[in-house]
C-alpha cells in the first residue's frame, strides 16, 4: 500500500454531494464494467446525484452517517452507514473510492474513519457486496471482515438481478 498524501476523513456536508456522486459513478463504471451493461453504467452519474441529494434531505438521515475521505482538495472516497434491526450494528450501505485512489491508502483511512464513527454506537458492522467484485472482497477480507454465509439477489435497475454476499466484522 502506498499513501500519496494525507487523508482527512470527516462527515459529509451538502456541498460534498456532487463529488460523492462523481466518486460513486466512477467507481461503478470501472469496477462493475464486466457485471452491468454499458448503457446502464453510462446513466449512473445522474442517478447517483439524485440519490445522494435525497438521502441527505431525508429526515431518516439523522440516524445515519455519511463520511468522506479527502486527499488533497478532492473527495476520493465515501462511506454511508445506516442503522440495522440490531441497536449495536450498523450497515455500511455504500463504501466507494474513486478509481484514481485505488491502492493509495484512502480506503484504509476511510475504513478506520468508519470504526471511529461507530465507536460507542455499534459493536459490529456489516455490508453487502457483489459476488463478482473480487477486488473489493479482497480488501474487506484484509480489513478483518468475513463472509457471513448470507446471500441475496438484487436488481439495481437494469433488469438483471446480481448475487450479493454479506460480510461482517466486530469492532476493533
Amino acid at each position: 500500500m502506498r499513501v500519496d498524501s494525507l487523508v482527512l476523513v470527516r462527515d459529509a456536508t451538502v456541498d460534498d454531494l456532487a463529488a460523492i456522486a462523481d466518486v460513486h459513478a466512477a467507481a461503478w463504471q470501472v469496477a462493475y464494467r464486466d457485471l452491468f451493461e454499458p448503457d446502464f453504467l453510462a446513466g449512473l452519474l445522474s442517478r447517483t446525484r439524485g440519490k445522494w441529494t435525497r438521502v441527505f434531505a431525508d429526515p431518516a438521515f439523522a440516524e445515519q452517517s455519511l463520511l468522506v475521505a479527502e486527499r488533497g482538495t478532492r473527495i476520493a472516497a465515501f462511506a454511508h452507514l445506516v442503522p440495522t434491526a440490531s441497536d449495536r450494528e450498523r450497515e455500511i450501505s455504500a463504501f466507494y473510492a474513486h478509481p484514481s485512489a485505488w491502492g493509495s491508502g484512502v480506503a484504509n483511512a476511510l475504513i478506520d474513519g468508519v470504526w471511529d464513527a461507530l465507536n460507542g454506537i455499534a459493536d459490529r458492522a456489516s455490508f453487502w457486496t457483489l459476488s463478482g467484485f473480487n477486488r473489493a472482497r479482497r480488501f474487506y477480507l484484509r480489513c478483518g471482515f468475513a463472509e457471513t454465509g448470507r446471500t441475496r439477489e438484487i436488481d439495481y435497475g437494469d433488469g438483471r438481478p446480481v448475487l450479493e454476499l454479506e460480510y461482517a466484522r466486530s469492532a476493533p
